[in-house]
Protein backbone atom coordinates (compact mmCIF):
# COMPACT_ATOMS: atom_id res chain seq x y z
CA UNK A 1 0.00 0.00 0.00
CA UNK A 2 2.85 2.40 0.84
CA UNK A 3 4.43 1.85 -2.59
CA UNK A 4 1.10 2.55 -4.29
CA UNK A 5 0.78 5.88 -2.47
CA UNK A 6 4.28 6.93 -3.47
CA UNK A 7 3.55 6.07 -7.08
CA UNK A 8 0.36 8.10 -7.00
CA UNK A 9 2.15 11.13 -5.57
CA UNK A 10 4.85 10.84 -8.21
CA UNK A 11 2.15 10.50 -10.86
CA UNK A 12 0.54 13.73 -9.67
CA UNK A 13 3.82 15.67 -9.61
CA UNK A 14 4.93 14.32 -12.98
CA UNK A 15 1.60 15.29 -14.53
CA UNK A 16 1.78 18.84 -13.18
CA UNK A 17 5.41 19.23 -14.26
CA UNK A 18 4.41 18.18 -17.78
CA UNK A 19 1.78 20.92 -17.58
CA UNK A 20 4.63 23.36 -16.71
CA UNK A 21 3.47 23.68 -13.12
CA UNK A 22 6.52 23.17 -10.92
CA UNK A 23 5.19 24.48 -7.58
CA UNK A 24 3.31 21.53 -6.04
CA UNK A 25 2.40 20.68 -2.45
CA UNK A 26 0.06 18.28 -0.65
CA UNK A 27 -1.81 18.92 2.59
CA UNK A 28 -3.53 16.33 4.76
CA UNK A 29 -6.88 17.41 6.13
CA UNK A 30 -6.79 19.25 9.42
CA UNK A 31 -8.70 22.01 11.18
CA UNK A 32 -7.76 25.50 9.98
CA UNK A 33 -9.15 28.18 12.32
CA UNK A 34 -9.10 30.84 9.59
CA UNK A 35 -11.45 28.84 7.35
CA UNK A 36 -15.19 28.56 8.17
CA UNK A 37 -16.62 25.02 8.14
CA UNK A 38 -18.76 26.01 5.14
CA UNK A 39 -15.58 26.22 3.04
CA UNK A 40 -13.79 23.13 4.33
CA UNK A 41 -12.66 20.30 2.03
CA UNK A 42 -15.26 17.99 3.61
CA UNK A 43 -17.99 20.34 2.41
CA UNK A 44 -16.70 20.00 -1.15
CA UNK A 45 -16.08 16.24 -0.87
CA UNK A 46 -17.47 14.26 2.08
CA UNK A 47 -14.66 11.69 2.33
CA UNK A 48 -11.85 14.08 1.41
CA UNK A 49 -8.41 13.09 2.72
CA UNK A 50 -5.93 15.42 0.95
CA UNK A 51 -5.71 18.78 -0.77
CA UNK A 52 -3.28 19.08 -3.70
CA UNK A 53 -2.14 22.68 -4.24
CA UNK A 54 -0.05 24.15 -7.01
CA UNK A 55 0.95 27.55 -8.27
CA UNK A 56 2.27 29.52 -11.23
CA UNK A 57 4.29 32.74 -10.81
CA UNK A 58 3.39 36.04 -12.45
CA UNK A 59 6.37 37.25 -14.55
CA UNK A 60 8.27 39.99 -12.76
CA UNK A 61 8.35 42.08 -15.93
CA UNK A 62 4.55 42.47 -15.91
CA UNK A 63 4.71 44.06 -12.47
CA UNK A 64 7.44 46.54 -13.30
CA UNK A 65 6.90 47.38 -16.96
CA UNK A 66 7.02 51.05 -17.92
CA UNK A 67 3.54 51.08 -19.46
CA UNK A 68 0.25 49.14 -19.60
CA UNK A 69 0.95 47.14 -16.43
CA UNK A 70 -2.76 46.97 -15.52
CA UNK A 71 -3.72 45.59 -18.93
CA UNK A 72 -0.86 43.10 -18.94
CA UNK A 73 -1.63 41.97 -15.39
CA UNK A 74 -5.32 41.47 -16.17
CA UNK A 75 -4.59 39.51 -19.33
CA UNK A 76 -2.01 37.29 -17.65
CA UNK A 77 -4.42 36.44 -14.82
CA UNK A 78 -7.19 35.87 -17.36
CA UNK A 79 -5.16 33.30 -19.29
CA UNK A 80 -3.37 31.68 -16.36
CA UNK A 81 -6.45 31.04 -14.24
CA UNK A 82 -8.02 29.28 -17.23
CA UNK A 83 -4.82 27.25 -17.63
CA UNK A 84 -4.82 26.29 -13.93
CA UNK A 85 -8.52 25.41 -14.01
CA UNK A 86 -8.03 23.11 -17.00
CA UNK A 87 -5.05 21.47 -15.27
CA UNK A 88 -7.26 20.87 -12.20
CA UNK A 89 -9.97 19.28 -14.36
CA UNK A 90 -7.44 16.99 -16.05
CA UNK A 91 -5.77 16.03 -12.79
CA UNK A 92 -9.14 14.90 -11.41
CA UNK A 93 -9.63 12.72 -14.50
CA UNK A 94 -6.11 11.31 -14.07
CA UNK A 95 -6.90 10.30 -10.48
CA UNK A 96 -10.30 8.72 -11.18
CA UNK A 97 -9.04 5.14 -11.06
CA UNK A 98 -7.43 5.76 -7.68
CA UNK A 99 -9.78 8.17 -5.91
CA UNK A 100 -12.69 10.57 -6.15
CA UNK A 101 -11.36 14.07 -6.79
CA UNK A 102 -12.90 17.53 -7.22
CA UNK A 103 -11.22 20.54 -8.90
CA UNK A 104 -10.72 23.70 -6.86
CA UNK A 105 -10.74 26.62 -9.27
CA UNK A 106 -8.31 29.44 -8.69
CA UNK A 107 -10.72 32.35 -9.05
CA UNK A 108 -14.45 31.99 -9.69
CA UNK A 109 -16.98 30.88 -8.50
CA UNK A 110 -17.21 32.96 -5.33
CA UNK A 111 -19.52 32.60 -2.37
CA UNK A 112 -20.45 35.75 -0.47
CA UNK A 113 -21.10 35.45 3.27
CA UNK A 114 -21.64 38.51 5.48
CA UNK A 115 -20.27 40.71 2.68
CA UNK A 116 -17.06 38.67 2.53
CA UNK A 117 -15.91 36.95 -0.67
CA UNK A 118 -14.81 33.33 -0.37
CA UNK A 119 -13.62 30.74 -2.85
CA UNK A 120 -15.40 27.40 -2.54
CA UNK A 121 -12.20 26.26 -0.85
CA UNK A 122 -9.78 29.08 0.10
CA UNK A 123 -6.62 27.81 -1.57
CA UNK A 124 -4.22 30.27 0.03
CA UNK A 125 -4.66 28.64 3.46
CA UNK A 126 -4.24 25.12 2.11
CA UNK A 127 -1.24 26.15 -0.01
CA UNK A 128 0.41 27.35 3.21
CA UNK A 129 -0.43 24.03 4.86
CA UNK A 130 1.02 22.21 1.83
CA UNK A 131 4.34 24.03 2.16
CA UNK A 132 4.19 26.24 -0.93
CA UNK A 133 4.73 29.38 1.15
CA UNK A 134 3.37 31.35 4.09
CA UNK A 135 0.62 33.93 4.44
CA UNK A 136 1.66 37.57 4.27
CA UNK A 137 0.20 40.74 5.76
CA UNK A 138 -1.66 41.48 2.53
CA UNK A 139 -3.38 38.08 2.60
CA UNK A 140 -1.44 36.64 -0.34
CA UNK A 141 0.80 33.60 -0.25
CA UNK A 142 4.48 34.49 0.00
CA UNK A 143 7.11 32.15 -1.40
CA UNK A 144 10.91 32.27 -1.06
CA UNK A 145 11.46 32.17 -4.82
CA UNK A 146 8.60 34.26 -6.25
CA UNK A 147 7.44 36.53 -3.43
CA UNK A 148 3.68 37.12 -3.51
CA UNK A 149 3.29 36.96 -7.29
CA UNK A 150 1.61 33.53 -7.32
CA UNK A 151 -1.67 32.30 -8.83
CA UNK A 152 -3.04 29.10 -7.29
CA UNK A 153 -5.03 26.04 -8.33
CA UNK A 154 -5.92 22.83 -6.54
CA UNK A 155 -7.75 19.53 -6.19
CA UNK A 156 -9.53 17.92 -3.23
CA UNK A 157 -9.26 14.14 -3.25
CA UNK A 158 -10.18 11.06 -1.23
CA UNK A 159 -6.65 9.71 -1.83
CA UNK A 160 -4.60 9.59 1.37
CA UNK A 161 -1.43 11.21 0.09
CA UNK A 162 1.84 11.85 1.90
CA UNK A 163 1.81 15.56 2.86
CA UNK A 164 4.67 17.90 2.06
CA UNK A 165 6.28 19.81 4.91
CA UNK A 166 5.07 23.29 5.81
CA UNK A 167 7.59 26.13 5.92
CA UNK A 168 8.69 26.88 9.48
CA UNK A 169 9.52 30.57 9.10
CA UNK A 170 7.14 33.40 8.33
CA UNK A 171 7.56 35.41 5.16
CA UNK A 172 6.94 39.03 6.14
CA UNK A 173 9.49 41.00 8.15
CA UNK A 174 7.82 42.23 11.33
CA UNK A 175 8.73 45.85 10.61
CA UNK A 176 7.60 45.96 6.95
CA UNK A 177 4.23 47.57 6.22
CA UNK A 178 4.71 48.60 2.59
CA UNK A 179 1.65 46.69 1.32
CA UNK A 180 -0.53 48.23 4.03
CA UNK A 181 0.67 51.75 3.22
CA UNK A 182 0.27 51.25 -0.54
CA UNK A 183 -3.31 49.94 -0.50
CA UNK A 184 -5.47 52.68 -2.11
CA UNK A 185 -8.61 51.68 -0.18
CA UNK A 186 -6.93 50.77 3.15
CA UNK A 187 -8.19 47.20 2.91
CA UNK A 188 -5.26 45.82 4.99
CA UNK A 189 -4.69 46.57 8.67
CA UNK A 190 -1.50 46.05 10.66
CA UNK A 191 -2.85 42.90 12.32
CA UNK A 192 -2.81 41.24 8.90
CA UNK A 193 -6.58 41.17 8.51
CA UNK A 194 -7.69 41.94 4.96
CA UNK A 195 -11.09 43.36 4.05
CA UNK A 196 -11.57 41.25 0.93
CA UNK A 197 -14.94 42.84 0.21
CA UNK A 198 -13.29 46.28 0.05
CA UNK A 199 -10.32 44.95 -1.96
CA UNK A 200 -12.33 43.03 -4.56
CA UNK A 201 -14.90 45.76 -5.11
CA UNK A 202 -12.10 48.24 -5.81
CA UNK A 203 -9.74 46.01 -7.79
CA UNK A 204 -12.24 44.24 -10.07
CA UNK A 205 -13.79 46.59 -12.60
CA UNK A 206 -16.38 44.93 -14.78
CA UNK A 207 -18.71 46.97 -17.03
CA UNK A 208 -21.04 43.99 -17.49
CA UNK A 209 -21.49 43.59 -13.73
CA UNK A 210 -22.09 47.34 -13.38
CA UNK A 211 -24.90 47.20 -15.94
CA UNK A 212 -26.45 44.16 -14.30
CA UNK A 213 -26.44 45.87 -10.91
CA UNK A 214 -28.07 49.02 -12.27
CA UNK A 215 -30.99 47.11 -13.81
CA UNK A 216 -33.66 46.80 -11.12
CA UNK A 217 -35.49 43.90 -12.79
CA UNK A 218 -32.28 41.82 -12.87
CA UNK A 219 -31.32 42.78 -9.31
CA UNK A 220 -34.72 41.66 -8.04
CA UNK A 221 -34.56 38.33 -9.85
CA UNK A 222 -30.95 37.29 -9.12
CA UNK A 223 -28.69 37.46 -6.07
CA UNK A 224 -25.51 39.55 -6.12
CA UNK A 225 -23.54 36.31 -5.83
CA UNK A 226 -25.15 34.96 -9.02
CA UNK A 227 -24.54 38.20 -10.88
CA UNK A 228 -20.89 38.54 -9.90
CA UNK A 229 -20.14 34.93 -10.85
CA UNK A 230 -22.02 35.25 -14.15
CA UNK A 231 -20.29 38.50 -15.10
CA UNK A 232 -16.83 37.34 -14.05
CA UNK A 233 -16.65 33.75 -15.16
CA UNK A 234 -15.56 34.45 -18.74
CA UNK A 235 -12.77 36.90 -17.95
CA UNK A 236 -11.94 36.14 -14.31
CA UNK A 237 -12.60 39.76 -13.45
CA UNK A 238 -10.90 42.84 -14.80
CA UNK A 239 -7.99 43.20 -12.39
CA UNK A 240 -6.97 46.83 -12.07
CA UNK A 241 -5.03 46.96 -8.80
CA UNK A 242 -2.01 45.02 -7.55
CA UNK A 243 -0.27 47.76 -5.58
CA UNK A 244 0.44 45.41 -2.66
CA UNK A 245 2.41 43.15 -5.02
CA UNK A 246 4.33 45.99 -6.67
CA UNK A 247 5.69 47.36 -3.38
CA UNK A 248 6.57 44.02 -1.78
CA UNK A 249 10.40 43.90 -1.45
CA UNK A 250 10.42 40.15 -2.16
CA UNK A 251 8.87 40.65 -5.59
CA UNK A 252 11.81 42.74 -6.73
Amino acid sequence: MKIMKERLEDKIKDFLIRERISMVGIASLCYLPSVPDTFSPQTVLKNAASVICYGVPIPKGIMYTDAYEDLLYWRYCNMTYRFLDIASNNLCLLLEKEAVSVPVYGCYPWKIVDREFWGLLPLVYWAEQAGLGTLTKCGLLGTPEYGTRILLGGVVTTAELEPTESLNEGFCPADCFKCIEACPVQAIDKSGKVDHNCCIRYAHENPLLYNLLTTEEIKEKYSFETLVNTAGVDDHGTYTCFECMKVCPFNR
